[in-house]
């Protein structure tokens, strides 16, 4: 099911700017430029501008801020919202823009919306943001094109756990849900979202590792996520997957993708087989590259996540030159993606420990704006992937 706009209205705001509302079959938006208004049919916002500044609203009711500083070269402002006032005045602004619409007696479709948003007054946000955590487990990280997906947890934590840089899952053990969890999380997920489903046509199989549920359990799952979910509300499944632990062939793949698996995410890392021990993953790179040309024969696309700075300055030409190595022999094309992600180091993790003993050294931001350049000057497909930046730092669900 595309989006597609069913209503439109035109109008004047008090400050004299044009504005433009549009309801869709999946949310709505309001545009009084330079600002944007984006809510799901709950009333929930999704995106809304203020002070200039750019502010993302999840479910959970985490608030991130975006702000271009520099255009050439390109840099950004982006910090996650601690303070529960500059919330509330953003939510409060917005309403004061969906009040003025209201005032002016737009076509009576686009009543029940308005209405449902100003009900969904920051008080409320708030208490479904603490409902949230009682469906989820914490929603640590999702790649950049899945921020709108619907996630679902089969899945808690992660069936390796041990990477010296990651510190996403270390909060939780690995488990599968049972059947009869799962179907009652689904149901819970879907109760939560209501309408707002309709802006989330993807299904992201969380937490870090999906596709390592044994295949006769996967196949449960994903009859139950049918089951519950009309088959036209759903664009495609997602998930993340490792190389070294995923023990699927080719017709388990075929059958994942018939029943429709569109992309997985794989983080390589890197294609430096001595890197990869010092952030303790396992190797050989090589076997990342089975992982994805499988996954491409299944006709499954791919996300490949690169750790840009990983290894420090002594690393620097090693990482470069064997990335492209190992990126240049998947069979990747333009339906795939391969993601540039800057290493951020937290002092609790294992790799500030060994970055510290050996004198690895960091990149500043131009070295690692370098390190990528480099990359994709080596790269050699003939259908070119898309080449995207992954900034863990602005992911909220």
């Amino acid at each position: 099911m595309e989006s597609k706009i069913l209503h439109e209205f035109e109008y004047i705001t008090r400050d004299g700017k044009e504005a433009y509302l549009a309801l869709f079959n999946d949310s709505l938006k309001l545009h009084i430029s330079p600002e944007v208004y984006v809510y799901d049919l709950e009333g929930r916002p999704v995106f809304i501008y203020y002070n200039n500044v750019l502010y993302e609203r999840g479910l959970s009711n985490e608030f991130v801020a975006k702000k271009w500083t520099s255009f050439t070269p390109p840099k950004r402002y982006l910090a996650r919202v601690k303070d529960i006032g500059l919330k509330k005045r953003v939510v409060e602004y917005a309403h004061m823009r969906i009040k003025e619409v209201l005032s002016l007696s737009p076509p009576s479709e686009f009543t029940p919306i308005l209405r449902k948003i100003l009900y969904m007054n920051f008080d409320r946000l708030d208490e479904e943001g603490r409902r949230f955590y009682q469906i989820y487990k914490p929603i640590s990280i999702l790649p950049p094109d899945q921020y709108l997906a619907l996630v679902l947890q089969p899945v808690e934590g992660c069936p390796y756990n041990k990477c010296s840089f990651c510190t996403f899952y270390r909060d939780r053990k690995f488990r599968f849900k049972t059947i009869d969890e799962f179907r009652k999380h689904v149901k819970y997920v879907i109760n939560f979202v209501g309408k707002g489903i309709l802006m989330r046509r993807k299904i992201f199989l969380a937490d870090a590792n999906a596709l390592v549920t044994p295949m006769n359990m996967l196949k449960k799952y994903i009859s139950i996520i049918y089951e519950y979910i009309p088959n036209i509300y759903i664009s495609g499944l997602y998930s993340f997957m490792d190389y070294f632990t995923v023990r699927k062939d080719l017709d388990d793949f075929k059958w994942l993708r018939g029943m429709g698996l569109k992309m997985v995410y794989i983080g390589l890392e890197t294609g430096d087989e001595s890197l990869l021990k010092i952030l303790n993953k396992p190797g050989p790179p090589e076997k990342a590259v089975e992982a994805v040309n499988l996954l491409k024969k299944a006709g499954i696309d791919v996300g490949v996540i690169v750790l840009i700075g990983a290894g420090g300055k002594k690393y620097f030409d090693r990482h470069v030159d064997n990335t492209i190595k190992i990126l240049n022999e998947m069979y990747l094309d333009d339906r795939d993606i391969i993601y540039f992600s800057k290493l951020k180091v937290s002092e609790s993790s294992e790799y500030y420990k060994i970055s510290s003993k050996y004198g690895l050294g960091y990149l500043s931001d131009d070295e690692m704006e370098d390190q990528i350049r480099r990359i994709k000057d080596g790269l050699r497909h003939s259908r070119k992937p898309i080449q995207a930046i992954y900034d863990i730092d602005e992911f909220i669900y």
